[in-house]
Parts: structure tokens; C-alpha cells; sequence
């Protein structure tokens, strides 16, 4: 079983993949790496802030280690590119100067991922919500009490996802002082990339768990990967989703609070610079983890009814653990 994104952000990130030799089952799995005709190969290292492990089982360890070395660069790559804590990322550079002329590839398609669904959301996802991340986290520091609501207006005058300009050569902010956070769909966007690469160089049954989880093909032993979802206070186990070739994303508030009542936490409502309370802790099913983190993060501040709409219309499946501790699903694919 595997614990959900909510437990810590010091939690352990896994990719699992195996080479696409047949079906294989948990115990042929075991007898043939035995054997030799399968080799494991691992890394440990750190990604994302987190202890991390890269297991790719293959019938030709050299190239099992090719492709371990690949994975991870890739992963590093990525992590350059978006961190907030790194003073040299794209997005530190895009954040400081209020512009970044020619952007990666990948910064560009991971923004104009963001604006589509900060549309489709109606701007429930919107990632220029860094200055309120930024004013509650001051307040708290200074004070250990929440900004003030004059604070919270000022942060919320640099809010807005409609303000951002991207272009293949430039992305810039169309406000001085806007800021942006890409921790609302960079992960589950990283575990996309990292699943199509290990797909690409011939494994075909992954697991791919960086914050969000995406599941390729089946499990080894020949069953859908099961996740298991604790409830955000971490006391107890609320289920388990099974999926394949899908991906999961959970999104609650108590994941980061700032204050030990939880009430105040890193999920804002970019309409009024509150934080949002109307459920606990939301998980997602969908085909991509992108999408997933990003309607995972939307759905904790939309309504139930406005969320079931979005989920319905693009075929996802969403749960909810709410204000009185129940699990609810809403909608399965």
C-alpha cells in the first residue's frame, strides 16, 4: 500500500518501473530478477525537497542503468526550472525580475497548462496567488496571527492569472510585484514528464509517485496499483483508490498550515485572499497528474456543486473528506 501526497512533504518519492517482457506476476517477478533475467537496478537520492528512489527492473542491467541515469537528470532538470527555493530557477527569475525572455519549453507549456485551467476552473486554480502565500506567511512569522485585511487587499491586487503573458519567447507578469507558485501542478506535471520518459525507453509498467502518483499499464502482479489514502489529520486510513493508466492527486489545507488550528494553511481563494475551508482534503482521478493537481487544488476552493460540473464535463473522478470527517465520492471514471 502506498500513502497518500497529504502525510509531509519530507515524505519518500518512488518510481518503480518494469521492461515490458509479458505479463509478469509478483512471484515470476521475484524468481526472474533472481535469475538474472531481470535486473534492479536503484537510486536513492534527493528530488523535490524529498528523499527519492528510482527501482527499474530490466532484462539488460546496462541499459536498466541508462535509463535510471536518465530519469533522474530529468527529474533535476525539471526541479531547476520551477523551484521556488532555488534563486536561479525560471520561475525565482520570472518571479524577481517580473519577466524571463526565452523560457524552457517546458516553463512555457507548464503556464499555458496553468491558464487553461485557471479557465476552466474559473479561476478557482490561479498560480499568481504567491503574494498571499508571501503576506500570511510574514503575519504569521512576525505575529502568529493572520495578515490584516488591508494586507490581504494589497496581496490580492497582484492576484490575477489573466495578468500573466506567455509567449515561446517571453513570459512576463502584466502588474509589478505579481509572483507566481507552481506548487499546485509542478509536481504532478514533473510525474507526467517522468512517466512518458520511462514509457519512451521501453518500461511499461510504472509507478511514478512524486507528490502525485501516475500509474502505467498495470500492477506487476497483474492487478490495478492501489493507493491508499489516510485522512489529512494523518490518524487514520479513509480507503483506497485502484487505478490504471491514470494518475491521483490529493490536495488539502492541513498539508502545509500555518497555524496549529489549521484554519489557515497554503490554499487561497484567489477571490478573496482567504483561505479554503469548505472541505478537508480532496483527491482526484484523472488521466494525467497535472490535470489531476490542478483540480485536486480548484476543488477544495470551488463549491461541491460547481466541482462536480468541472469533474463531469472532463471525466474525472473526485472524492471528498469533509468538514465532518466523511469520505465522499462524488464522481468515478
Amino acid at each position: 500500500m502506498l500513502n497518500s501526497y497529504t502525510q509531509t512533504r519530507r515524505r519518500l518519492l518512488k518510481i518503480m518501473g518494469v521492461a515490458a517482457i509479458g505479463a509478469v506476476s509478483g512471484t515470476a517477478l521475484f524468481e526472474l530478477t533472481k535469475d538474472k533475467a531481470l535486473h534492479k537496478v536503484s537510486w536513492t537520492g534527493m528530488a523535490l525537497g524529498s528523499q527519492a528512489e528510482i527501482t527499474i527492473y530490466h532484462p539488460n542491467k546496462k541499459e536498466a542503468e541508462n535509463i535510471l541515469q536518465n530519469s533522474y537528470k530529468k527529474l533535476y532538470k525539471l526541479e531547476n526550472l520551477f523551484s521556488l527555493y532555488q534563486e536561479n530557477s525560471q520561475l525565482s527569475l520570472l518571479n524577481k525580475n517580473g519577466f524571463i525572455e526565452k523560457p524552457h519549453p517546458d516553463m512555457v507549456e507548464l503556464f499555458n497548462l496553468s491558464k487553461k485551467y485557471a479557465k476552466i476552473t474559473d479561476g478557482a486554480f490561479d498560480i499568481t496567488v504567491q503574494p498571499l502565500w508571501n503576506t500570511y506567511s510574514k503575519a504569521f512569522k512576525n505575529n502568529n496571527e493572520p495578515p490584516s485585511k488591508i494586507e490581504i487587499e494589497q496581496a490580492l491586487s497582484l492576484v490575477g492569472w489573466e495578468s500573466i503573458s506567455i509567449d515561446k519567447n517571453l513570459i512576463s507578469y502584466e502588474k509589478p510585484g505579481m509572483s507566481s507558485t507552481l506548487n499546485g501542478i509542478a509536481q504532478g506535471y514533473i510525474t507526467d514528464k517522468i512517466s512518458e520518459n520511462l514509457i519512451n525507453l521501453g518500461i511499461n509498467n510504472t509507478l511514478v509517485q512524486l507528490g502525485e502518483y501516475r500509474g502505467i499499464g498495470d500492477h506487476p502482479e497483474g492487478r490495478p496499483w492501489r493507493l491508499l489514502l489516510s485522512n489529512p489529520e494523518h490518524t487514520d486510513s479513509i480507503g483506497e483508490i485502484e487505478f490504471t493508466n491514470a494518475a491521483v492527486a490529493t490536495s488539502a489545507g492541513l498539508g502545509t498550515p500555518f497555524d496549529l488550528s489549521g484554519n489557515y494553511h497554503h490554499i487561497f481563494d484567489p477571490e478573496n485572499g482567504h483561505n479554503a475551508n469548505q472541505q478537508l482534503q480532496v483527491s482526484v482521478l484523472s488521466k494525467t497528474a497535472a490535470e489531476a493537481d490542478a483540480l485536486a487544488t480548484a476543488f477544495l476552493v470551488l463549491d461541491q456543486q460547481s466541482s462536480e460540473k468541472i469533474a463531469k464535463k472532463l471525466r474525472v473522478g473526485f472524492e471528498v473528506f469533509d468538514n465532518n470527517r466523511n469520505r465522499k465520492i462524488i464522481t468515478s471514471i
